[in-house]
């Protein structure tokens, strides 16, 4: 067991070295991460735990104690964090050595993790596109096998879209289903920490570790009901596997009391550094936060019944249906050198609604699965998984 472990270390070190020039990792201390591992008394269990020497990274919006948080960001990580996230807490309980902190978008708000700060992500495994956003380097470090799993941040598809454009998979889990504790927030409302992998099988372990639920992979998925929406390619799959397909379609008039409660609530969460330090944040960033200013409650109050409303009526129309497919990208994965502000509301149309329902939902490349429970989206995709279903690249 202990030689498995100092290989896996060994892997994510030549790993981090191969991709130097990738800007994958946020190495913003005295000393690599992963020299911490050196340091750390880690006696072998009789009975290893469940994730006994796989390797992870956390986004660099997560606190790990002794390691600084940056957010993305030069205005964050002047000091380290005196605490580390119970999320994180649960990874290393199971037996996970964190390698890295993940770099991403900028206060986690963009979908190609482009960072003047730290530097751009790369996306190791399709040259020509951006990672994805917010969570970009997560997903980044799973496709160049720097670690197995990571935890990464999705307020409106932060998880989802990188697991789309690097090829990799990402759970967003209904609000409160992990802990947010030393996390910083974007639009608390919405913000979750999810797990990401290589699979389902390993995404599914993660999530046992986070919230003590195991998911078994159903033989098939004869009896289930799959909403089909935006002519998501994968139906006829999922019909093979003995599901039941029937069309719905998405409540996109969600979006605009969504986008109103986003922007309002991370106004909020910036009001200490913004305007007053706003030469220190991206263009992008700052676009965002001077679109938003001047909401103010009443028209808060208003989206917030607007948000209750349609996913009041949603959850009607979704009424014996199971589990609902689509795309994860609203459009062609974001190219290098895009204009951010152009891309991003196609790129995340799908999963921002999804985000606004409250719903939790599993990538798989550019496949979104969405149900009640995670446990729903997880069983969809294990048995997908397990009878050869690959994971759909980007478009």
């Amino acid at each position: 067991m202990e030689m498995e472990h100092e290989a896996a270390i060994v892997r994510s070190a030549e790993a981090i070295r191969l991709h130097r020039g990738h800007n994958i990792l946020i190495e913003s201390g005295a000393e690599p991460v992963i020299d911490r591992l050196a340091r750390l008394d880690r006696p072998v269990p009789a009975t290893p735990p469940e994730l006994w020497g796989w390797t992870f990274v956390v986004k660099d919006m997560i606190d790990v104690a002794g390691l600084r948080t940056t957010r993305g960001s030069v205005l964050y990580g002047s000091e380290e964090a005196l605490t580390t996230a119970p999320c994180v807490e649960l990874l290393e309980r199971a037996g996970g050595l964190l390698v890295g902190k993940a770099n991403q978008h900028e206060f986690a708000w963009g979908v190609t993790s482009e960072n003047p700060h730290w530097g751009d992500v790369r996306n190791p495994r399709h040259e020509h596109l951006a990672p994805g956003g917010s969570s970009g380097g997560t997903a980044a470090a799973l496709a160049a096998g720097i670690a197995r799993v990571g935890l990464g941040t999705d307020t409106g598809g932060s998880v989802r879209i990188p697991a789309a454009c690097c090829g990799v998979v990402g759970l967003r889990p209904r609000a409160g289903a992990v802990s947010a504790e030393g996390v910083a927030p974007l639009a608390p409302m919405f913000d979750v920490v999810g797990p990401m992998a290589t699979s389902v099988a390993d995404c599914a372990r993660v999530w046992q570790a986070l919230s003590g639920e195991a998911v078994p992979p159903p033989p098939s998925l004869s009896g289930l009901v799959v909403g089909v929406a935006e002519g998501c390619a994968q139906a006829g799959e999922f019909a093979d596997l003995g599901a039941e397909v029937r069309e719905i379609a998405l409540p996109y008039d969600i979006l605009s009391p969504y986008w109103t409660i986003v922007g309002a609530q991370a106004r909020r969460t910036h009001e200490a550094t913004y305007p007053k330090n706003a030469a220190s944040y991206s263009a992008g960033v700052r676009r965002k936060l001077d679109d938003a200013a001047g909401i103010g409650h009443r028209e808060y109050r208003r989206a917030v019944a607007e948000l209750a409303a349609v996913r009041a009526r949603f959850s009607a129309e979704m009424s014996g249906i199971d589990v609902v497919i689509t795309p994860t990208l609203g459009g062609p994965a974001p190219r290098v050198g895009c204009d951010e502000a152009a891309v991003r509301g196609e790129v995340g149309r799908i999963t921002s609604v999804v985000s606004a329902l409250g719903l939790p939902a599993l990538a798989v490349g550019d496949l979104q699965m969405v149900g009640r429970g995670e446990a729903d989206v997880l069983r969809a995709g294990l048995c997908r998984e397990a009878r050869g279903g690959a994971i759909p690249e980007p478009r």
